[in-house]
């Protein structure tokens, strides 16, 4: 699933918002991690590493393969994806 703030709407908490309640729900369901995609730079990088995601691969050309449009951020344009995951504490993987 896709999760995004309206750029309008940025800068108030309300990603904060939205990403706490996803942690706090699959964590109390059980999960031992989650997954996350996104570009190899840029403020949404920052934002889930702020919230202790880690790097745990890189996904090569995802945005070439998968989108008909290039997709550009800052004026660079993306290739590759990066996968960021969160552990929840007591996961042994």
């Amino acid at each position: 699933m896709s999760i995004a703030v309206q750029p309008a709407h940025q800068r108030f908490g309300y990603g904060t918002a939205l990403l706490k309640w996803v942690i706090d729900f699959f964590r109390k369901s059980g999960a031992s991690q989650l997954e996350v995609g996104t570009g190899t730079f840029g403020y949404q990088l920052a934002f889930y590493q702020k919230h202790g995601f880690r790097v745990s691969s890189i996904d090569h050309n995802f945005f070439v393969k998968n989108y008909a449009e290039p997709i550009f951020e800052g004026g660079i344009q993306l290739f590759d994806m990066l996968r960021l995951t969160l552990r929840y504490p007591g996961n042994v993987t």
